[in-house]
């Protein structure tokens, strides 16, 4: 869990400038609203934010003290005004946060591709479990789809994409060691998106969906042997006290779209707007060097903390994941989507592939370039 305490020096001195920047000051000037571009007054506009769990970095950091959601109420003199919630208290499960956003039951959500990929799969071009090498290779993947999927969000279901937030690689937390290959072999395995799941049954196992806040209990009654999710992320619900080993990394930087209906968007005026968008792009860029310069590290000190065994993957399974992800995970997103002439394809192609070194073909197949 993130505390402000765990902030380092450097990025309280970058998380400074970052806001000095976006209020547009630089000194000891006093900042006034001509300063901002702040022209409205007196109005009002409320929005509940549905983030997945409080428990959640991200979301923490997004209610932290000087976080977006203070900082978005200061510049704007409380005309706008988010409030976070999460998914467990509004009784959200995930898959249906996308359809809420369009039908204006959530004015403002974290959406997640894993949790909306089944019924939007396009959204997954940036995520195909198991074929991702590194981190860095990951966020550029994340960038190059960001607008023509923003874009496509926006037309489909007038979801209007204003940040990110991003959550570290994810582990198994498993109450048996993951050694080998074979070991995977029949374990029933919490899975968060449609695509691990693929990556889990592609491995041997059996994937199943559960709600992030339910894991724990059917972790400790044994309805799961194991659980994928990211490091920090487990340690939040101290899964560690029901799970013994940590094996992993699978490389995966899960990013989430912070998302607005757009028929809400289009009433708030562009002064108060321009405001929105420099704090959020402040919190999508803090956030995404807390993921790869703590979280990583955070979320395997933390569970062996806790009192487990860390296990890294092993060369024999690395190429078994990848194995897995061609044979497996490539092929059944192609379907999902409706086949290899699809926009959601010939985006991948260009844009993905180039990174991966793996392409689709015109039979939906994956093949490494």
């Amino acid at each position: 869990m993130i505390k402000l305490g765990k902030f380092t020096f450097p990025i309280l001195i970058g998380i400074l400038l970052l806001i000095m920047a976006a209020c547009g000051g630089d000194d000891d000037s006093v900042t006034t609203n001509q300063d901002t571009g702040l022209v409205s007054e007196g109005l009002s506009f409320k929005f509940q934010y549905a983030c997945i769990n409080r428990t959640l970095n991200p979301c923490e950091l997004l209610a932290a003290p000087g976080g977006m959601v203070e900082k978005i109420r200061e510049r704007t003199n409380g005309q706008v005004d988010i409030q976070i919630s999460s998914f467990p208290e509004l009784g959200l499960g995930g898959p249906d946060t996308l359809r809420l956003i369009s039908d204006g039951t959530l004015g403002m959500a974290e959406i997640y591709s894993g949790y909306v990929g089944g019924d939007y799969p396009p959204i997954d071009a940036a995520n195909l479990w198991g074929l991702i090498p590194d981190n860095e290779v990951n966020l550029k993947i994340i960038d190059a789809v960001r607008d023509p999927v923003s874009k496509d969000m926006l037309e489909k279901f007038g979801a209007v994409v204003i940040g990110e937030s991003y959550y570290p690689n994810n582990y198994y937390y498993s109450g048996r060691p993951l050694r080998t290959v074979d070991d995977f072999s029949g374990m029933k395995t919490r899975s968060h998106s449609t695509v691990l799941a693929d990556l889990i049954n592609g491995m041997g196992a059996d994937a199943q969906f559960m709600a992030f806040s339910e894991v724990y209990t059917g972790l400790e009654r044994g309805i799961l042997d194991a659980a994928v999710t990211c490091g920090v992320c487990g340690a939040g619900l101290r899964w560690f006290e029901v799970t013994d080993y940590l094996v992993g990394p699978i490389v995966a930087l899960g990013v989430t779209y912070i998302s607005v209906n757009e028929d809400r968007w289009n009433e708030i005026p562009a002064d108060l707007q321009k405001i929105v968008l420099e704090e959020t792009q402040i919190h999508s860029d803090l956030n995404r060097t807390l993921v790869t310069d703590e979280w990583v590290k955070e979320g395997v000190d933390e569970n062996v903390a806790g009192g487990m065994e860390y296990i890294e993957f092993t060369p024999e399974i690395k190429d078994a994941l990848r194995k897995a992800a061609i044979e497996k995970v490539v092929p059944n997103w192609v379907e999902r989507v409706g086949g290899a002439d699809t926009p959601a394809v010939q985006m991948y192609n260009q844009y993905v592939a180039p990174l991966l070194g793996v392409s689709i073909d015109a039979n939906g197949n994956a093949v490494e370039n």
